[in-house]
């Protein structure tokens, strides 16, 4: 009996819930789908008709879409994340932005430009400023106010320059008389997504060796296109000295000498100076010169020093011994009687106790070098360094005149001759690096010589030591297309090319650890198991979000949330209509560079110790923020060569961490977290963010 009552109680229930539910209008079905509709109970609260008004609005029911969004307005008028339902139920909430889109496609637009700037004003989301772009585009096309292109200005580097850096930042402003809307550089879009009239951009180049053209083009909101190009040569090969008439160590009987031979470069010639005499140049590819020097007795050191219009510089010493011309015994018999002479076999002579020649010793073949000679000044076969780049002074010498000179196989531009000095730069990788270089002389005889550089990164500088995040797959929300289902891997690649956070558990061993937990992808749309999983891959902060997807749109909602306090750290999303798969990726890479942004990398100074509390000079001018953690850390001493004396750069020593619990306008605080070198830590010490 009682269960038949329970029967019909819950038959009773059921039948009154399928009563209070919002029945489907056949006017409001479109394809077998209804519009217009909730989820649950119809209750008239704020949430309901928001709910309601989104319906109407995929239906494109603009007119019932904005009767809803208005009446959710009279109960609650701000757009927020994570708005308070009841209970512990939370949507986003977005009444003024989605009443501003159904205004833009019923055609008023300035009641749909009034409604999305109220929602801008509240929160950033990336679907405002979309229909902030296209509202304005409208209001332009009908007022006809377009005129003109958009104006490129580029402040560096100018119409055409030397360098030889490795990358290069173009940067400038792009003016428009309405709104530019889109910067390309070379053929790549920058990510803007609002339109302004003045746009400020900067952009790092990678540059190749020789001519680089970088094209700035830019657009405007109706479709107006500017273009600007900016020509970079890029050298990294100094210039080559090559001395015609002396060989290195060489022995000379004049007191004066004339000093003759010829430069080469690739893009031109800036200076030359001879024992720090300069000789002018008027950046020409290939000169000869002579200089007249005085000698005095013994070993002379001459140093020469050339300059290409690149700024690349090559330095060599050339090393002459003057000896005084040899004693003419027959008209000076008497003064030669009354020296006692002892022979001396030095070398390829023999000589007297004052140095002078007597008889020279015939040269075998054997003795004879059979091909040139390379070497480096400073650089041994192996070393380790501490910096990125690396420049390689070096010298090739030969018997026979040296015709062909290369860098792992890329050839460097010389003039033939027996005494040549080059220089090189060249980017290192982390780990080794190795360079051969192969010399040829006129006799076709090769000689080549390898050297190792392998390049350490200082551990406060490695990408190990920036902020551990794990990325859990996003939940998607809505209909799945083959551009939503790349969102999770395409945003793990964009995140690991910003080089600022270190990515911890990904692929199979995060799904091993979702697995363990039991967790399904739409479990991690939960604050509190997306908390759960990121402290068991020892992460400190997660991203999880979702992707919201119609037929038409696509929006990434993503969160990081700090693992040990719980606290939101950023909440960053995309929007966009093009749903191809270069746009996703576009847009991925977009939210990755958001999130960079709201986190920076910033490198200060310790102002003040007090207790366990360091204040450093990094402020809210610089975007840091409570709750980020910066790494205590002094420069170490510079490492030189035990042989060549070179400095091989430094390392440095980490003093502790500590978490910024104090943000000022200039100024932060920070608490330590590690203090087993608390006591060390003091005034010009540095700090750098995680």
């Amino acid at each position: 009996m009682k269960k038949v009552l329970i029967l019909i109680t819950l038959s009773f229930l059921f039948l009154i819930l399928q009563d209070c539910r919002t029945p489907p209008n056949p006017k409001y079905i479109k394809d077998g789908k209804p519009y217009g509709v909730v989820k649950g109970l119809f209750r008239e609260r704020w949430w309901n008709f928001y709910e309601r008004g989104v319906s109407f609005s995929e239906g494109e029911f603009w007119k019932e879409a904005i009767n809803n969004f208005q009446e959710a307005l009279k109960q609650r008028d701000k757009d927020q994340r994570r708005a308070r339902t009841y209970g512990m139920h939370f949507t986003d909430y977005f009444p003024h932005r989605e009443l501003g889109v159904a205004y833009y496609y019923i055609g008023e637009y300035e009641n749909a430009l009034k409604q999305i700037k109220y929602s801008l004003s509240s929160i950033d989301t990336g679907k405002a400023k979309f229909y902030l772009n296209k509202i304005r585009q409208a209001l332009i096309k009908n007022s006809a106010t377009d005129r003109k292109p958009p104006r490129i200005r580029i402040d560096e580097p100018g119409k055409e320059e030397f360098t030889n850096k490795f990358s290069i930042t173009i940067q400038g402003e792009v003016e428009d008389d309405t709104y530019a809307s889109s910067i390309m550089i070379n053929n790549k879009p920058l990510f803007i997504e609002l339109s302004a009239k003045k746009i400020s951009f900067a952009k790092e180049i990678k540059l190749k060796k020789g001519a680089n053209e970088i094209r700035v083009t830019s657009k405007d909101l109706t479709g107006k296109t500017s273009k600007k190009i900016v020509k970079v040569i890029a050298d990294f090969v100094g210039p080559s000295i090559n001395i015609n008439n002396y060989m290195n160590g060489e022995e000379v009987r004049k007191k004066k000498i004339v000093l003759k031979g010829s430069l080469s470069d690739d893009n031109g010639i800036a200076s030359l100076e001879i024992n720090q005499i300069p000789i002018a140049f008027h950046n020409e590819k290939e000169v000869t010169f002579s200089r007249t020097i005085s000698l005095r007795k013994g070993e002379n050191k001459i140093k020469i020093c050339s300059t290409d219009i690149a700024g690349n510089e090559t330095k060599g010493e050339l090393v002459l011994i003057y000896a005084s011309p040899p004693v003419d015994y027959k008209k000076k018999k008497r003064a030669v009687s009354k020296i006692p002479i002892m022979l001396v076999n030095i070398g390829l002579g023999i000589r007297d106790t004052r140095g002078n020649p007597l008889f020279a010793k015939q040269i075998t073949a054997e003795e004879v070098e059979t091909h040139p000679i390379i070497t480096m000044k400073e650089l041994t076969e192996s070393q380790t360094v501490y910096y990125d780049t690396i420049f390689i002074d070096g010298t090739v010498a030969g018997t026979s005149k040296i015709t062909h000179l290369e860098v792992n196989g890329e050839p460097i531009i010389i003039k033939p001759g027996k005494n040549i000095f080059f220089s090189y730069l060249s980017q290192l990788k982390k780990g080794e690096n190795i360079f051969t270089f192969k010399a040829i002389d006129v006799k076709r005889r090769a000689f080549s010589r390898t050297i190792t550089i392998i390049r350490k990164v200082p551990q406060v500088m490695d990408i190990g030591s920036r902020m551990a995040i794990a990325i859990l797959p996003f939940v998607h929300k809505g209909k799945t297309s083959p551009a939503g289902g790349i969102v999770n891997d395409g945003l793990i690649e964009s995140f690991t090319n910003l080089n600022r956070f270190n990515i911890v558990s990904r692929g199979a061993a995060l799904e091993a650890i979702l697995k363990e937990l039991k967790l399904s992808q739409t479990d991690l749309v939960d604050k509190s198991k997306a908390l759960k999983v990121g402290k068991l891959v020892a992460a400190e902060s997660v991203l999880y979000g979702s992707v919201i997807e119609t037929k038409k749109d696509i929006e990434i909602i993503s969160c990081l949330i700090n693992t040990e306090t719980s606290t939101v750290m950023a909440t960053k999303d995309v929007y966009g209509q093009d749903k191809s798969l270069s746009h996703i990726h576009f847009l991925l890479n977009g939210l990755a560079l958001k999130f960079r942004h709201a986190l920076p990398v910033l490198d200060g100074l310790v102002v003040k110790v007090k207790g366990k509390e360091v204040f450093a000079d990094l402020g809210k001018n610089t975007n840091l923020k409570k709750e980020m953690k910066f790494i205590i850390y002094r420069q170490g001493e510079k490492i030189v060569h035990p042989v060549t004396g070179k400095v091989l750069g430094c390392d440095t020593e980490i003093l502790g961490e500590a978490k910024v619990v104090q943000v000022l306008e200039n100024l932060s605080k920070g608490k330590m977290i590690t203090t087993e070198k608390l006591s060390k830590i003091k005034k010009m010490d540095r700090v750098i963010t995680k």
